[in-house]
């Protein structure tokens, strides 16, 4: 429970289960955790479809705004636009009705705006939890919009209580781009639901993604180590690919052109308690992405006692200890290389149930949502 008097937070983000990704379930356990340890959360979201209005959902009051969403997985300017213009405008009003002492926006933009003009309404102050594609220098297709948005992303960044980002390398990325100090306070993970379970003597190699399916998260060089293993170590390998988003007929037509139909399963986005046992059941989780905030899907395996094979980025080599809790690879490296590496793995049980349990016993005491949660506060 929170030492202090409980407070009413106001946390703003565009995305929230089950829209949207990382950043999404990353607000939503933040908000649960501050629920748990006795404050009051109100979440101001968009609506998509009958997901719309006010909820109480997991001790949260989540508001909905219309923000012209089209997908579960998707926003572009427009809807966040949408957002921004909804969220001002409801923003004051949801302020009064229910108190909000404080206000913490998730990206700095679409978030960040709404928190800045109800400060500027209502004088309550704000933090800003940067997310990774609202830092530059993290997608290089939205260059010209982070020229354009700097004196707006700065004036947010300026007047913020404080802003944090989840990992030192996103940290040290927006440093980089704008002169204001930036806290690393990192994702957390439900330990009690993400959890080790049995193993079978001699499981099958199971390669697995967790995730949006999009150019960042690079999942095609996952069906490349796939396919290595299979044709130059003769090993029956599969592969799970759980989430969905614009990549996933390329990665489908992929797998038909090299004939790994039967080795691949596209399963969309599947319920928590699936996902939960997906981690359990793999040999592998492989997370090559381009970049990262701090991937909520790393950590979560992590807790499983899953190794994880990652690219070798700054917020992957944050949680990956090489050769302890999993494996790192240049984002240039060869494939085969890569496919030898996790054959290794695979063929040494000893060196598996090792790695399982250092993954486990490291996220469980640095990472739980109470603490996390404990620090946002302190913060303020």
């Amino acid at each position: 429970m929170n030492a202090e008097r409980p407070v009413t937070y106001l946390l703003i983000n565009y995305e929230f289960p089950p829209l949207g990704a990382g950043a999404a379930s990353a607000s939503k356990h933040l908000g649960v955790a501050l629920s748990r340890r006795g404050n009051r959360v109100v979440v101001l979201t968009s609506a998509y479809k009958h997901l719309c209005g006010v909820s109480e959902e997991d001790g949260m009051t989540v508001i909905r705004v219309p923000a012209w969403r089209t997908s579960t997985h998707r926003s572009g300017i427009i809807q966040m636009t949408a957002y921004i213009l909804a969220g001002s405008r409801h923003a004051p009003r949801i302020a009064q009705a229910y108190q909000i002492e404080r206000v913490l926006a998730f990206f700095s933009i679409p978030g960040g705006v709404v928190a800045r003009w109800l400060q500027h309404r209502r004088s309550i102050p704000y933090a800003v939890s940067l997310r990774g594609g609202d830092v530059p220098g993290t997608e290089s297709g939205l260059r010209i919009f982070y020229k354009v948005l700097t004196g707006l992303r700065r004036n947010i960044i300026h007047h913020a209580r404080y802003v944090s980002a989840p990992s030192l390398g996103l940290k040290q990325l927006s440093e980089q781009a704008d002169p204001f100090t930036v806290q690393v306070i990192p994702n957390g993970v439900d330990c009690e639901y993400f959890k080790p379970g049995s193993k079978s003597d001699h499981p099958p190699l199971t390669l697995l993604s967790v995730g949006r399916l999009h150019p960042q998260k690079n999942v095609a060089c996952m069906l490349e180590i796939l396919l290595a293993i299979r044709t130059q170590f003769d090993i029956p390998a599969t592969a799970r690919v759980i989430g969905d988003g614009p990549e996933r007929r390329n990665l489908e037509k992929f797998a038909r052109r090299h004939d790994l139909g039967g080795a691949v399963s596209f399963e969309g986005w599947l319920p928590r308690t699936e996902v939960a046992a997906a981690y359990r059941s793999a040999t592998v989780l492989v997370q090559p992405s381009r970049y990262e905030g701090m991937s909520n899907t790393i950590l979560e395996a992590l807790a499983s006692g899953l190794p994880v094979v990652a690219s070798r980025i700054p917020e992957n080599m944050e949680l990956i200890e090489p050769e302890r809790n999993g494996l790192l690879f240049d984002p240039n490296e060869e494939v085969s290389k890569i496919a030898q590496a996790i054959v290794g793995l695979y063929e040494r049980p000893d060196l598996w149930t090792q790695m399982s349990i250092q993954a486990r016993e490291r996220i469980a005491m640095k990472y739980s949502w109470d603490h996390v949660a404990e620090i946002y506060e302190n913060c303020f």
